[in-house]
């Protein structure tokens, strides 16, 4: 079972961002060398990477060899929303609350233009279809 800490400190949260934006399995040494330039030295990144596969947000997804030995190739265990959508179950944001979070997110997008409203309302149109279908497949 994974151990999994409610909330990620900001190194940690800043891993798994960059993982999730690169969407491919690294080793420790791959992630050390394309971050170096924004700061990580091969401590802090090894400690990281440590306490995010010892809380289960990180799972090895296949060996690499190296010259006398094998990597971990490191992938992160859920998805960025999934993470996000926990963050918020565990401060008492809840599928209730969806309605008014959305609402208000696109409150939000009103200073963009009108085209990223366009973009927000396929994406719900998407899910609530997509739930639609879940429950009538349940029934």
């Amino acid at each position: 079972m994974l151990k999994k800490k409610d909330i990620l400190n900001k190194r940690e949260e800043e891993l798994m961002n960059y993982l999730w934006e690169i969407k491919k399995p690294l080793t420790a040494s791959e992630m050390a060398k394309q971050l170096e330039a924004e700061g990580w030295t091969n401590i802090t990144l090894c400690r990281t990477v440590q306490s995010l596969s010892d809380n289960g947000y990180l799972e090895v997804a296949g060996l690499e060899k190296t010259v006398k030995t094998y990597a971990r190739k490191l992938t992160p265990s859920l998805t960025k929303e999934e993470y996000y959508s926990s963050v918020l179950m565990n401060r008492g944001i809840n599928a209730n609350s969806l309605a008014d979070i959305t609402a208000a997110l696109i409150g939000v997008s009103r200073k963009n233009p009108r085209e990223k409203d366009a973009e927000v309302i396929a994406k719900l149109e998407e899910v609530i279809a997509s739930l639609k279908s879940e429950q009538h497949r349940d029934q």
